[in-house]
C-alpha cells in the first residue's frame, strides 16, 4: 500500500478543511459532539479525510493508553480538550467510518498534528501509540471481510499490547526521534496480540483489558 510522503519531505504539508462548528451532546459518562458543518483534512498527498456535518464523535477511537500518555493526562482525559483536537477529530471519523485502511488514517492522523502546531517529536509518540494499540478494522470489500468475515457487521478490534513496553516504546521515540518506518517495526514488540479473528463479531462493543472488539452497534 502506497503510503503519504513524509511531511517534512513535502513541498506542500496538506491543510485543514473548513471550520469545526459542533454542539456537545450531554452524557455523564462519554462526552461527544456532532458535526453541523462540512469539517476535513487534505493530506500532503492531496487525499481528502471528511468528516460530513451530522456525524457523532466520541473520542473513542484514541485508545486508553492514548489519554494517559499525552498531554491529555492534564487536560482530563478528554479527547478533544488537547492541542490536537482537530486531528484527533478527522481520526475519530475514520476509524468510525472505516472506509480507509487502517494503517493510512494512522498516517493521516500524525500529519494533521503536524499541520495543527504539534511538535515532531510528540506526534511521533502519539503516532507510536496508535500503531501499538490504535484501532485497526477491515474495509468493506477486502479479502478477509468477504471471504472469512461476511459482510452482515463491521469487523473492528485493538491489539492486546504489553503496557510497559509500550511505555518504553514512547521513551524511545521521545529519545532518538525515529522515523515512522522504524516506529511501525519498533510498536510491534509492545504487542502481545495483534487482534482477534472472530467468527462471527458479537452483537454490540465489548472491552477487554487493553483491548476492544466492536460489533455493528454504532
Amino acid at each position: 500500500m502506497a503510503l503519504a510522503i513524509p511531511l517534512a519531505q513535502a513541498a506542500d504539508p496538506g491543510a485543514f478543511q473548513g471550520k469545526v462548528v459542533a454542539e456537545w451532546l450531554d452524557d455523564a459518562f462519554v462526552p461527544g459532539v456532532r458535526l453541523l458543518r462540512d469539517f476535513g483534512f487534505r493530506q500532503a498527498d492531496g487525499k481528502l479525510w471528511r468528516v460530513p456535518p451530522g456525524q457523532v464523535l466520541s473520542g473513542r477511537g484514541l485508545p486508553p493508553l492514548f489519554r494517559d500518555l499525552t498531554e491529555l493526562r492534564d487536560a482530563g482525559g478528554q479527547p478533544y480538550d488537547g492541542s490536537f483536537r482537530r486531528s484527533a477529530l478527522v481520526y475519530d471519523s475514520a476509524v468510525q467510518s472505516m472506509t480507509e485502511p487502517w494503517q493510512a488514517a494512522q498516517r493521516m492522523f500524525f500529519e494533521a498534528c503536524l499541520v495543527e502546531g504539534v511538535p515532531a517529536q510528540e506526534a511521533k509518540a502519539m503516532y507510536a501509540l496508535l500503531a501499538a494499540q490504535g484501532s485497526r478494522w477491515e474495509v468493506p470489500g477486502s479479502r478477509c471481510y468477504g471471504s472469512c468475515h461476511g459482510l452482515t457487521q463491521p469487523l473492528a478490534w485493538r491489539p492486546v499490547v504489553d503496557e510497559t513496553r509500550v511505555l518504553e516504546l514512547i521513551r524511545w521515540v521521545r529519545a532518538k526521534d525515529p522515523t515512522l518506518e522504524e516506529i511501525d517495526v519498533r510498536s510491534g514488540r509492545a504487542v502481545n496480540a495483534t487482534g482477534p479473528h472472530i467468527f462471527p463479531q458479537p452483537e454490540c462493543s465489548r472491552v477487554l483489558g487493553a483491548t476492544a472488539t466492536r460489533g455493528g452497534c454504532d
